[in-house]
This record gives structure tokens, sequence and C-alpha cells, in this order.
């Protein structure tokens, strides 16, 4: 079989476990009970008095737009109808807010208005969508990213865990993580790209939009979640790679072009945290406030993000490290171990750093336990930003949303990817390939468990 049917044959395997897994993960929110114990959703969705009665007669699709609309979904949806109103709103993506309510309006029928419905439907049909795409990207990253004959296997089995990633509803929801998976993905696909033409030493106008576009799309996903930011870490080493040779003065015309087109892509995706906290600090802390503006206007760095996530959701340095929060930590720590071994594994294995004299390395770097064969990832900065998440998860914010955020990074979908099809090419340890299937036995049973969960308006979330 040829590499090109190779992989249009995955793709069509892709698309088709895609469809029945979401089929699977809809249906088990259709028929969930609902309203849940939070009516919140019910009560912003029909506010008249008798809305028990009328979600009683409800039709499946009904019910199941009412068990998508949960959580933090409810403020997305709220902030596309009528705009960020109250500051702690600002922990929402405006710019996801603004694509649902661009959604919604070009769902309305006929000019009746039909309330919050058509921006949740606009949020299900984007978060789906964009999770398709992801996939595609997905796939496509690792197989020019891996040097391994067994490329388009590891391709097409990392994908599949992508699908079926612990994310679960969250990817089909009005939430961020869909759009922020595909476009994080995709602006590591374009800087993977322009790295592979680096090899070429002479920088080209292809390989600087690639950069250019990687700092756009980063910039894009940080609009979409706030983590996004962690991604400049990966044009952070690209400069900072440069480091002995601006020491020893051995740079050349093509190494500046390249340091000044990262740095400008790595400015870009600054802006894109940068542009909805100056939006806020117009809103609340120039012209009619006046005296009366919050607190965080006042401060050195005025960011409403930080101050939302520390005053109303005690996220902070060890606040989350609490006895009554030990069983969320339990929850997370196999994705967290997952994040962390996976990381730690391609970064350990060739990461060198700069200021101990290495120059700009071009090579590939050896990933996956040694109890398996080796496999080539040619790209293993892609590992930083996932392992940073992994350390602030645990520190820092709600360690629980690690489950969720994890999909939008695809370290950890190539090194389980990578467990997965060599425990089949080649006669591995069998309790090495046990633990492999237990941790995809793991991430599908949590996967499940979590929507169930989800479409009843229960935590986690």
């Amino acid at each position: 079989m040829t590499a090109n049917a190779q992989r249009k044959g995955h793709l069509k395997t892709l698309v088709l476990v895609f469809v029945l897994w979401k089929v699977l993960l809809l249906t088990l929110a259709a028929f969930c009970p609902g309203p849940g114990y939070d009516t919140s959703a019910l009560i912003l969705m029909d506010p008249s008095v008798d809305r028990h009665e009328s979600f009683l007669k409800s039709s499946r699709p009904d019910r199941l737009t009412l068990n998508l609309f949960r959580w933090d979904a409810l403020y997305f949806v709220e902030g596309a109808q009528r705009g960020k109103t109250h500051e702690q709103e600002w922990a929402f993506s405006w710019a996801y807010s603004w694509l649902l309510g661009l959604g919604g309006q070009l769902n309305r029928t006929g000019g009746i208005d039909l309330g919050l419905r058509p921006y949740i439907v606009a949020g299900i049909i984007i978060s789906n969508a964009c999770h398709l795409v992801s996939v595609f990207v997905l796939y496509r990253l690792i197989s020019i990213s891996m040097g391994s004959p067994h490329r388009y296997q590891i391709a097409l089995v990392g994908s599949l865990l992508h699908i079926m990633t612990s994310a679960s509803l969250f990817l089909s929801a009005p939430y961020t993580e869909a759009p922020f998976s595909m476009l994080n993905l995709t602006g590591m696909l374009l800087y993977t790209r322009s790295r592979i033409m680096a090899r070429g030493q002479r920088p080209s106008a292809a390989e600087d939009a690639y950069r250019l576009g990687s700092g756009i799309l980063f910039a894009a996903a940080t609009l979409m979640r706030s983590n996004g930011l962690l991604s400049g870490l990966v044009l952070l080493y690209d400069v900072a790679r440069y480091i002995p040779r601006v020491v020893s003065m051995q740079l050349n015309v093509h190494d500046v072009r390249r340091i000044v087109v990262t740095c400008m892509a790595g400015s870009i995706i600054a802006a894109g945290f940068v542009v909805p906290q100056y939006l806020a600090y117009a809103e609340f802390c120039l012209g009619e406030h006046g005296s009366g503006s919050p607190p965080w206007c006042m401060r050195t760095i005025p960011s409403i993000y930080s101050w939302v996530q520390s005053h109303y959701w005690n996220v902070g340095l060890f606040r989350y490290w609490t006895l009554p929060n030990v069983p969320l930590f339990l929850m997370a720590a196999p994705m967290l171990w997952l994040l962390l071994i996976s990381s730690v594994t391609v970064l350990r294995s060739y990461f060198q750093p700069p200021f101990r004299g290495r120059s700009v390395p071009h090579g590939s770097v050896t990933l996956g336990p040694k109890e398996t064969s080796a496999i080539t990832h040619d790209v293993p900065e892609l590992a930083l930003p996932q392992l940073v998440l992994a350390v602030t998860a645990t520190t820092t914010f709600h360690v629980q949303i690690v489950n969720r955020l994890a999909s939008g990074y695809p370290t950890w979908y190539m090194m389980v990817a990578t467990w997965l099809v060599q425990d089949r090419q080649e006669l591995n340890n069998a309790r090495f390939r046990l633990q492999h299937q237990w941790v995809v036995r793991g991430l599908l049973v949590y996967a499940m468990s979590q929507g169930i969960l989800f479409a009843n308006f229960l935590p986690p979330a």
C-alpha cells in the first residue's frame, strides 16, 4: 500500500470513529434525566414558571441542547447574547463569546427571538467541527514530526486517542476546549513545518510564513484560553537556541532573519493575551467609573483575568492544596502522570540547554521507554508547553480541569500511541503491554463517565 493510500484509509477510519463516538456520547447526554441539581441552565433557557412541565414534554434534541448547556457554557453563551457585563465574566473568553454571538445571529430564523438557543446550537456546531479538524491536524502533525517507519500507524492511534480523549463532552458543548485544541495543534503543525524547512539552512518566504502563521494561531488559541500563552515557550526556546552563536559572534544574516521572524511571531502571541486585558481595562478603569474603579485597576500590571481568577475562584500558588480537594488531585493524577512522563522523556533525551555551548540543533530525539523500540521525534520543544501546564495544574489552578486542557497538547498522544503501536509490532514485556492497555481503558471509561456527569450538571467540571 502506498503512503497516500494508507493516509486516505486512515482519514476515513478517523471520520467513521469520530461519528460513532460522537453518536455514543451525545446519545448518553440526550437520555440523561436532567435538568440536574443546578437548574440555572433551565431557568436561563425558559424563564416561565411552568418550565419544569415544559421540560418533561420536550423532545430529545431539546433535552440534548439543555444537557450540553452546563457549567462555564452559561457564561460563554450569556456573553454571546448580551456581551460581558460583570467583571467575573471576563474569566471566560471574550473572543469565544464573540464567535458564539456571530454564530447565533446566523442561526436565527425569521427574526424570531429564540432566547439563548441559537447561541447554544452554534456553540455545539463549532465545537464538533473544530474537534474533527483538530483530529486531522494531529494526524498530520504526528506523521511529519516522527521519523519512525510506523509513523502513520502512530499518527492514526494518536488521533483516535484524541477523538476519545478525557475532555469528553467538553469537546461537543459550547466550550473553548475544541477551538483551543484546533488552533493550538494547528499552530504547532505550522511551527513544525517551519523547523523542517529550516534544515535547508537558507530561510525562505514559506518558512517565514509558517513561523508567523504559528504565532497567529497560538495568539488565537490564547484568545480562547489563556493557557495558549504557554505555546509561546516553543518560540522562546527557538530564539534561545541561538544564544551560543550570539555570545561567540557567529551569527549570520540567515540566523538574524530567523530570530527577527520568531520574535515577531512571539509578539503576536503576547498581543493575543494583552488585547482582551486592555478592552476590560478600558471598560472598568477608564471613563465613567472614575474613583469607583475596581481594585485591580490600581495594580502595576492591571490584569482583569488574574484578578478574577484569584478573587472569585481562589486560584493561586498552593491555594488548591487542601484536604477536601484530595479526591480531585487523585482524579487528575493519571493525566498528570501522562503529561509529565511524556514531556520529561522527550526533553530529557534531547533537550540540551543552549547555555552549555550547544548551537542550533537539527537532529532527532529518541522517544519512548527503554522497554519499547525507539522512535524519533524531530521537534521535542513541542513538549515544553505541556510540561509547564502539568506543573501549573499541580501547583496553582483547579487541578481537575487538566483532564480537559490536555486535549490540546500533542506529546502525550504521541507517547501513548507509540506504546500501543510498538506493542503490536514487537514482543514487548507483558507487564508493559498490560499497563499500556489500561491507560486506554481508563481513558475510555473516564470519558464516558465524565460525559454523563457533565450532562447531569454534576461535578467535576
